[in-house]
C-alpha cells in the first residue's frame, strides 16, 4: 500500500514589494516514511508547481512547522508498527545478508587431495573435500545464494558457489578415476558410497542430481570463462540420467515407478524439470525446456484441482491424486513455472499455457494467505501451522509473475507481506525457522501435522533467498 505521507517544502525568497522573507508551504505526495529533517527547500522551483496553501510570516512559521515535522515522524512510527505486514527493501536486504552469511559460515570449504593412489586404502587415506554437500534442498541454497547476490551487492556468496562447484567437480573426477587406478576396484563403491557426494556417484532418483545440478549451470552460466571439463562431466553426467534413463510415462512424463506402486511428485517438477530449463539455457536447445513445460502440463492435468491449487502427487496405477494440498509440494510447482516460463521463447504456445496455470494458481493460493502473509502447512488447512518454504516459494513465484508482466502488479503487495511474515522467522544469526522436514506423500492429514520443523531445516534457506532477491530485483528494474 502507498504510503501516504505528505513532505512539506519551505521555500524562502524575497518579497521585493512587501521587504520581507516569505515562507510558502507546499505539500506533495511522499513516497516513503518521513525522513528526519526533511522539509526546508532553498529553492523556488516548487513554486509553479506545488498547491500553494498558505503565507505566513517566517518567525511564527517556523515554531508552527517543528511541532508539524514532528508530529508527522511519530504518527509515521506510529503507523509503521501498526502494519505487520510492511517490511522495506533495506529489511528485505539485511534477511538475504544474514541467510547468506549463515549457509556460508556453516559450509567452511576446503579442497581435497586429489592424488593418484593405487589402493583403496591410500585413498580412504587421501584428504577428502571439507564443506561440500550434494543433496536438493542444498541445491536450491546454492541457487538462491547466487540469486541473492544480484541484489545484497555482496560477491561472497557468488564466490561461494563457484568454488563449492569447483571443489564437486573435482572431486567427482577423482572418485570416478579410481576404478582405473586402483588394483582392488571391488571396494571402490563402498569408498563411494561413504564420500559426500555419493547421490552424485551412484545417482538413482531425480533427488539426487537435478537441484544440484541446476545450480552448478547457473554457477556456470554466470561465469562462462572459469567453467572446468571437471564441471562440464558433472553437467553432462546429470543430463544423461535426467534425459534418458529417469523414468518416464509413454507421454514422457518423469515419474517414480517403484515409489508407492507408481507415482507422479509436484516436487519432481523442479528435481527434473528446473535442470532441464537450465540445460536448454545452457546448450540453447528449447527443446529441453520446451521437456520442463510439458511435465508441467501433464501433472497439473491429473493434480491441480480446480482451485489451482495441485494435491500432493498422483497414484498412476490407480489412476488417483493424493489426498491432500501440501504447501511445499504446491512450492515446487509455482518455482518451476516461475522458472520455465522465463526461459520459453514468447512465442511459444507452450508458455501460454504455463502462464494461465500460473495465474489459477496464484488466485487460489491468496485465498488462503494467512492475516500475517504467511501460508499453511496444507493450504486448505486453515488450523495447521504455518510453514516457512512453501511461503518462500510462493513468494518468489508471484513476485516474478508480477515483476515480468504475467499478472497484475498490485499482486506485488501479496508477495511483500508474505516476505514480512517470513522475516519474522529468521533469527539474528540467519538460521531459518518454521520450515517442515523432507515429506513423502502422505494419506491421511495426521501425517502434514505431525511433519517435525527442525530450526534451520536445510529446506529453508534456498527458497527465502529466492524469494527476497526476486522482489528485490524488480526494483532494481
Amino acid at each position: 500500500m502507498a504510503d501516504l505521507s505528505i513532505a512539506l517544502e519551505l521555500v524562502f525568497f524575497e518579497d521585493n514589494t512587501m521587504k520581507k522573507n516569505i515562507c510558502i508551504i507546499a505539500a506533495r505526495p511522499h513516497p516513503g516514511p518521513l525522513p528526519q529533517g526533511e522539509g526546508e527547500q532553498v529553492s523556488a522551483s516548487w513554486l509553479d508547481r506545488a498547491p500553494l496553501l498558505q503565507r505566513f510570516n517566517l518567525r511564527i512559521l517556523r515554531k508552527f512547522l517543528a511541532l508539524l515535522l514532528a508530529s508527522l515522524a511519530i504518527g509515521g512510527v506510529v503507523r509503521a508498527a501498526n502494519d505487520p505486514s510492511s517490511i522495506s527493501d533495506d529489511e528485505i536486504r539485511a534477511v538475504l545478508q544474514r541467510v547468506s552469511q549463515h549457509q556460508i559460515q556453516i559450509h567452511p570449504l576446503a579442497d581435497g587431495d586429489y592424488a593418484g593412489v593405487n589402493s583403496v586404502a591410500a585413498a580412504k587415506a587421501a584428504k577428502a573435500p571439507e564443506g561440500i554437500a550434494w543433496n536438493y534442498p542444498w541445491g536450491v541454497a546454492l541457487f538462491g545464494l547466487l540469486r541473492a547476490s544480484d541484489v545484497t551487492g555482496d560477491p561472497a556468496a557468488d564466490k561461494f558457489v563457484v568454488e563449492h562447484n569447483l571443489i564437486c567437480a573435482r572431486y567427482y573426477q577423482w572418485l570416478a578415476g579410481l576404478n582405473g587406478s586402483v588394483t582392488n576396484a571391488s571396494g571402490v563403491p563402498a569408498l563411494t558410497r561413504g564420500s559426500k557426494i555419493k547421490a552424485l556417484m551412484t545417482l538413482g532418483s531425480l533427488d539426487s542430481c537435478g537441484a544440484m545440478g541446476n545450480a552448478m549451470l547457473e554457477s556456470m552460466l554466470r561465469h562462462p570463462g572459469q567453467v572446468t571439463p571437471e564441471e562440464k562431466a558433472v553437467v553432462e553426467r546429470i543430463a544423461d540420467w535426467v534425459v534418458k534413463k529417469q523414468d518416464r510415462l509413454p507421454d514422457g512424463t518423469l515419474w517414480r515407478e517403484h515409489s508407492m506402486g507408481g507415482t507422479l511428485w509436484p516436487d519432481d517438477l523442479y528435481m527434473g524439470g528446473v535442470f532441464l530449463v537450465r540445460w536448454g539455457i545452457y546448450n540453447h536447445d528449447q527443446k529441453s525446456i520446451q521437456d520442463a513445460a510439458n511435465q508441467i502440463i501433464h501433472q497439473a492435468a491429473l493434480e491441480a484441482d480446480a482451485d489451482g491449487l495441485w494435491f500432493h502427487g498422483y497414484f498412476v496405477n490407480e489412476k488417483r491424486h493424493a489426498p491432500f494440498k501440501w504447501g511445499r509440494g504446491n512450492g515446487w510447482v509455482t518455482v518451476t513455472l516461475a522458472e520455465t516460463i522465463s526461459a520459453l521463447d514468447g512465442q511459444d504456445p507452450l508458455r501460454a499455457q504455463l502462464i494461465e496455470i500460473l495465474k489459477h494458481q496464484i488466485e487460489g493460493l491468496k485465498q488462503h494467505q494467512a492475516p500475517d502473509g504467511m501460508w499453511r502447512q496444507v493450504l486448505d488447512k486453515p488450523e495447521l501451522w504455518e510453514e516457512t518454504s512453501c511461503t518462500a516459494m510462493f513468494t518468489y513465484g508471484i513476485a516474478r509473475a508480477a515483476n515480468r508482466g504475467w499478472i497484475d502488479a498490485t499482486n506485488l503487495a501479496v508477495a511483500r507481506k508474505a516476505f514480512a511474515g517470513i522475516a519474522k522467522n529468521v533469527t539474528a544469526d540467519g538460521s531459518v525457522k518454521g520450515t517442515c522436514q523432507g515429506t513423502n506423500i502422505g494419506e491421511d492429514l495426521d501425517f502434514y501435522v505431525k511433519r517435525l520443523q527442525p530450526d534451520d531445516d536445510p529446506h529453508g534457506p534456498g527458497p527465502v533467498l529466492l524469494a527476497g532477491a526476486e522482489i528485490l530485483a524488480g526494483g532494481k528494474k
